[in-house]
């Protein structure tokens, strides 16, 4: 694992102590004598003196180190960790990772080189993720056609539910007409999957029950906004 120090960069570190009173954890990142600081909203657990871990470089600024277990970069430097055999095959590549706030859950995009499908040739390696996360990493086929891309970002809900994609290039903004009785899956709890999806792409995606009841009513169940 590499020690040096830039954004987004995978540390080992060990847990120095627990700050009273700031809700942050002091940490030595290992190969080095820099302390960091790892905020408990950004650790993917609780931590004990002396316990290891590994976190990615969030911030860095005015001779202070945040690290994060939570991160868009924390997720894909990991899925990259685990995902590494098949990488350096040149079957795969990572493309991008999203997460939101207090979401239980990251979107990674993946890329299958050649005639590689991302999903299945990720599958064998996926339970190492549990080394690093008790979060859930989803696995998102990365397409280089937009509409195809948006429904995949929107796993794990039933892509043969979408009726139609809409997409504006220039606004960088969707909308997705579902199945009006699945809306709920395109959503997510709370609006997470559609948020995420849309941080994944940058896109802002509006989730529409399409119009399949009398009179043609459609009406808009979310809207992620990138």
């Amino acid at each position: 694992m590499t020690t040096t120090i830039k954004i987004g960069r995978l540390v080992r570190c060990a847990i120095v102590k627990d700050l009273p009173g700031r809700d942050v954890y002091l940490v030595l990142v290992a190969g080095t004598d820099l302390l960091a600081y790892l905020p408990k909203r950004f650790a993917g657990r609780e931590y004990g003196q002396g316990e290891e871990t590994v976190a990615a470089v969030f911030v860095m600024g005015k001779g202070k180190i945040f690290l994060s277990q939570r991160s868009p970069q924390y997720f894909r430097r990991i899925t990259e960790e685990v995902l590494s055999p098949i990488i350096r095959d040149g079957r795969v590549r990572v493309r991008r990772a999203a997460s939101v706030i207090n979401g239980p859950f990251a979107k990674v995009s993946v890329e299958g080189l050649g005639e590689v499908d991302p999903l299945m040739a990720s599958l064998p390696y996926l339970d190492r993720v549990k080394e690093y996360t008790t979060d859930t990493i989803t696995i998102v086929r990365y397409s280089a056609d937009m509409k195809e891309y948006i429904v995949n970002s929107l796993v794990p809900a039933p892509a043969d539910k979408v009726v139609e994609v809409l997409y504006s290039q220039g606004l960088r903004e969707a909308v997705v007409k579902v199945d009006p009785r699945y809306c709920g899956f395109f959503v997510g709890k709370g609006g997470a999957n559609v948020a995420t999806a849309a941080k994944l792409l940058n896109v802002r995606i509006m989730i529409k029950g399409a119009g399949q009841e009398a009179g043609g009513r459609e009406g808009i169940c979310a809207d992620g906004r990138n």
